[in-house]
């Protein structure tokens, strides 16, 4: 009977001790996916809290309203907005070490000690509530000051990258919508391609129709119109991707169906009178990633300080007050109990004099990491100089082009009327036409790009120099 016992409770032993085993497999082999458990496959409420979302689409947006859309969906503001949040609590933590700590407790002691001979026996019970007070009055170093300023430039530090991700949620707003607008006239001038070419396939088969062409023109025109076709299916395919991506940029399902206004005819100005020393020395001073190194930096610097005055004595504000129960147990269990109120209070100086090179080492840690922040800042300023003359040389750049582009469009649809109409009267043989219908097509692409290529390097200018604001530049 003790050996079935003793068997049993092994089993259940070994029961309970598989039953709280996790085994987690892993891939069985390298050319099988993972059969995920249940467990494994957790799912989370945000995509459905996406979906739920029902912002106001019935009348078309314009790109203000499109950055407005953004910045309350986009989830990367979203997480810096918090980021931001959460530092600006630290300066509190941190202020938390240099105000009055106040503890209360409550505390129980029992006593017994067994003597010989018994008249010596000890047998006591002590209790009650106490508040304990310590206050860091002043430390020699600097170190309250210094602490603080570290978690204010930390806070400072989080805040600039907040604007940051506010201007690269606009950028991204931004050349969405011009890619959509481009797409859209992409389309427009695929289907004008395909229409003027099949103009010129009508007419190559009314010359073979009235004995004056032969079958070769027809069949030439009718692959230059069957690859304006392909050309306007593939536009057609760019404006839905380009739908999808304004979605994706304005924080909401790539399949929502959006509709924006039009962009003003107008074009920007150039800025080649500027001065480019001024205009890159004053970006510098307002791009809010910089701002946000700079913020660490001095972060880092406060950390020194605080690293040094370690090194000094603290002085330190001291008291109590409790309220104290006694209970005495003496012979044949008789008891007498008493009570008293107790206080303390002081000043103490605390010097650490040696903590084996702790001090020393986290000073020069300290100082390293600044040193480190500080070519950092160095390197993305110099970076930064460089991206803003290529912003501004691809602006300037932009607005050339687009110009020559308007003048290479009335070039080459003047000289496509001027080919058919030739054709159409016998001086021109079909590869004149085709030749030019092939060149005004060329032209309209290169100018629809102009045109886009002006607005994106304006916007990516504004957000080099940091100047990228919620209202668009130029709707």
């Amino acid at each position: 009977m003790k050996i079935a016992a003793l068997q049993l409770l092994s089993f259940a032993t070994l029961v309970l001790l598989m039953a709280g085993c996790v085994e987690a497999p892993p891939p069985s082999s390298l050319t099988t996916q993972w059969n995920a458990p249940n467990d494994a496959k957790k799912q989370d409420r945000v995509w459905d809290t996406v979906r739920a979302e029902k912002p106001d689409l019935t009348k078309p947006l314009t790109l203000f309203e499109l950055a407005d859309l953004a910045l309350q969906n986009n989830a990367a503001t979203r997480r810096a907005w918090h980021e931001a949040r959460a530092a600006s609590e630290q300066v509190r933590f941190t202020e938390g070490y240099f105000i009055p700590n106040l503890t209360a407790g409550v505390g129980m002691t029992r006593v017994t000690t067994a003597a010989h001979p018994d008249s010596f026996d000890q047998n006591s019970l002590t209790y009650g509530p106490g508040l304990q007070l310590s206050y860091l009055v002043c430390n020699f170093g600097g170190g309250r000051s210094a602490a603080v300023e570290q978690a204010l430039q930390t806070v400072y530090a989080a805040n600039f990258a907040f604007n940051q991700a506010v201007q690269d949620t606009l950028l991204s707003a931004q050349l969405a919508y011009y890619n959509v607008i481009s797409a859209q006239a992409g389309v427009e001038t695929a289907a004008t391609n395909s229409l003027d070419a099949r103009v010129i396939l009508d007419a190559a088969t009314e010359r073979r129709n009235a004995g004056v062409g032969v079958d070769l023109d027809v069949l030439q025109a009718r692959t230059i119109y069957d690859q304006s076709l392909y050309a306007l299916a593939s536009a057609q395919g760019q404006q839905q991707i380009g739908w999808g991506l304004l979605a994706q940029a304005v924080g909401l399902p790539a399949d929502t169906q959006l509709q924006i206004a039009m962009p003003a005819t107008n074009m920007p100005a150039s800025l080649s009178k500027t001065d480019l020393r001024r205009f890159i020395d004053a970006a510098l001073a307002r791009r809010p990633d910089l701002s946000a190194l700079r913020s660490t930096l001095a972060a880092r610097e406060a950390a020194i300080k605080v690293a040094n005055a370690t090194r000094w004595p603290s002085l330190y504000l001291n008291g109590s007050v409790a309220r104290d129960y006694y209970e005495l147990y003496g012979l044949n269990n008789r008891a007498a109990a008493a009570n008293d109120w107790a206080y303390t209070g002081g000043l103490s100086l605390k010097w650490n004099l040696f903590d084996g090179f702790q001090t020393l080492s986290s000073k020069r840690i300290a100082e390293a990491q600044a040193e480190a922040m500080r070519a950092q800042v160095k390197l993305v300023e110099l970076g930064a100089s460089a991206e803003i003359w290529s912003r501004f040389q691809n602006y300037e750049t932009a607005l050339h082009k687009y110009d020559f582009s308007l003048s290479a469009l009335t070039s080459a649809t003047a000289a496509w009327q001027l080919a058919l109409d030739s054709y159409k009267a016998g001086v021109k043989s079909i590869l004149d036409v085709l030749t030019a219908e092939t060149q005004l097509a060329q032209a309209r692409g290169q100018h629809i790009v102009a045109r886009q290529d002006v607005f994106t390097a304006l916007a990516q200018l504004a957000h080099a120099t940091g100047a990228i604001e919620k209202g668009p530049q130029h709707e």
